[in-house]
């Protein structure tokens, strides 16, 4: 069995997102769909409605169909259409002000404006504004990351990101896509803040090429701090050159374990389990739970994969990489 195998075991949620009464212009629209993938992302660009009747309409200027009034509970009804001219949901104002993971908590339509939220067919599972996102991965590249200018106690996950857990993806790298490969780099980066923060247990980090962590310098110091905090930590990836001088076990090889995955593993010395003392912050989540991502290069610049906080799912992630790497 291969990893990109055992990640054919794991089934994730279908999801996608959604842009309520964007005012951004359209460089941040267009940077938003390529981050997440033109096939994830639908908007809206109509204001929403409450008691009044208006037709909402898309990013090139069409006119979608009329809805008079709100939706209650978690319904969703269509309101407008997107860019492609197909059905975007409308949202009840209820729904957004009593959902914890949606930042809104006003009383007037008028108040929502460049709100994402991340949907799980017609439910809100989170929501962000467009200025998180930016600060998280659309204004940020992975030069900042490399060079280590981001440094791990900067990097956080706005809701939509972290809402994205469990879900599998397929996103493209460079030429394909400037950067959806980020998001990859981003939720890495986080996995390696929850190392560093807990300061012990164990992190499993897949490079394809081990060179990469003496060739980039925030790599290289992100390692060094991680396991400088006594986190047991294990580099896996090609021996083209071994990284000298740091406080890690280095797993080398060759076969397709090595040279196709891309893997970040935090695992707490009592292994992986609920962590119920503070749901609602992803990194205490984390520390004291454990998190992990794991993905496949299918084909070249083309990866699959999914992060998660399951108990169950890092075990089994965990156990295959010390077992068979």
């Amino acid at each position: 069995m291969t990893l990109e195998q055992f990640l054919d075991r794991f089934d994730g949620p279908e999801r996608s997102v959604v842009i309520v009464n964007r005012t951004d212009p359209d460089p941040v629209l267009n940077m938003l769909v390529d981050t997440f993938g033109d096939d994830a992302v639908r908007v809206v660009d109509g204001r929403v409605t409450a008691d009044d009747e208006r037709p909402a309409t898309d990013g090139a200027g069409g006119g979608g169909p009329d809805r008079r009034g709100g939706l209650t509970a978690r319904e969703l009804a269509t309101s407008a259409v997107d860019r492609r001219g197909e059905a975007a949901p409308s949202i009840d104002i209820d729904v957004l002000r009593r959902h914890e993971d949606v930042p809104f908590d006003g009383d007037d339509l008028d108040e929502i404006e460049n709100l994402v939220l991340l949907m799980e067919g017609d439910e809100v599972v989170a929501g962000s504004t467009l200025d998180e996102l930016g600060d998280a991965v659309l204004f940020v590249n992975s030069d900042m990351y490399i060079t280590g200018s981001r440094s791990l106690a900067d990097v956080d996950l706005p809701s939509v990101i972290s809402g994205l857990d469990d879900a599998t993806f397929t996103l493209r790298g460079y030429p394909e896509s400037n950067r959806q490969k980020l998001l990859l780099i981003t939720i890495s980066r986080f996995i390696e803040r929850v190392a560093w923060t807990a300061g012990d247990g164990t992190l499993r980090s897949s490079f394809q090429r081990l060179s990469r962590i003496d060739d980039e310098v925030g790599t290289r110091e992100v390692y060094e701090r991680v396991s400088d905090t006594g986190v047991d930590t294990h580099l896996y990836g090609v021996p083209d050159e071994l990284p000298a001088d740091l406080d890690a076990v280095i797993h080398a090889g060759d076969g397709p374990d090595f040279t196709d995955s891309w893997f970040v593993v935090y695992r707490p010395p009592e292994g992986p389990h609920p962590a119920e003392s503070d749901p609602e912050s992803d990194l205490v989540r984390g520390v004291e739970g454990g998190v992990g991502l794991l993905a496949v290069e299918t084909e070249p610049r083309v990866w699959r994969g999914l992060w998660t906080f399951d108990a169950d799912r890092l075990s089994r992630v965990n156990r295959y990489i010390e077992r068979h790497l």
